[in-house]
């Protein structure tokens, strides 16, 4: 987490500022590291077992999420190094993405990468990075992927929900209780969805109901529209 330049590490629960490159352990970066990923709704592992074709391997985080319907997997190593990191590890990691057929690697560290192994990224699916940097990047790109995938299911649901009514109930201007139930919870959806796409947590979803991140968001929206999603499906069935 990034606050005024300068970057919190969320370890045993808290956030706190790192004054040094020794002020938490490799393990506690791992923590930090499966947070951020966690707090963007997605799946986390730490010191994950994954098996590939040639054997099986420990990653420092196992990350899966899903945009629109594509499941994606990507393999975390964390590097809490005093020095920066060289070509050799790039390499290690190539081979374990490869290996899993995960969809990308990650290799973080908070001192930098040699020009090796800045090189032996090029043209491939390795990205060097630190924590801050994802902080600052890719926070808002799987923050708008994530969020547009929600808006575009809500729309979705309500378009098949009055043809429904239309077609099957007859009613275009008086729905049924359960249609109505419906519509009121992706009503009330995507009006939240408006202040989830400002980043301004916490946000009010019901009455006594307060959302305080994306990862609560993103739970409560599966929720909304799953419902929806089987009742359309199921009926349409009928």
């Amino acid at each position: 987490m990034t606050i005024n330049g300068l970057v919190l590490f969320y370890v045993n629960g808290k956030y706190h500022q790192r004054l040094g490159r020794d002020a938490i352990n490799w393990k506690q970066y791992q923590e930090s590291v499966a947070h951020f990923f966690k707090e963007l709704g997605l799946d986390t592992e730490i010191e994950a077992i994954v098996h590939g074709v040639r054997g099986k391997h420990e990653v420092d985080v196992l990350v899966k999420g899903n945009i629109q319907g594509i499941q994606f997997t990507w393999v975390i190593e964390c590097k809490n190094w005093k020095k920066s990191i060289p070509k050799e590890k790039v390499m290690a990691l190539s081979s374990i993405v490869q290996d899993i057929g995960a969809d990308r690697g990650f290799l973080l560290s908070e001192s930098g990468f040699q020009s090796g192994a800045i090189k032996a990224t090029a043209k491939s699916n390795i990205t060097l990075t630190s924590l801050q940097e994802l902080e600052e990047d890719a926070k808002q790109g799987l923050l708008d992927s994530t969020l547009g995938s929600i808006s575009w299911r809500i729309t979705k649901a309500q378009t098949q929900l009055r043809t429904i009514n239309k077609e099957i109930f007859d009613a275009p201007y008086i729905p049924p209780p359960e249609i109505l139930d419906l519509m009121s919870s992706l009503l009330i959806l995507s009006s939240v969805l408006e202040d989830a796409m400002k980043d301004e947590y916490p946000i009010n979803y019901y009455r006594n109901d307060t959302v305080y991140s994306q990862k609560e968001l993103i739970e409560r929206a599966n929720k909304v529209l799953n419902k929806a999603e089987a009742w359309i499906l199921d009926t349409l069935k009928q």
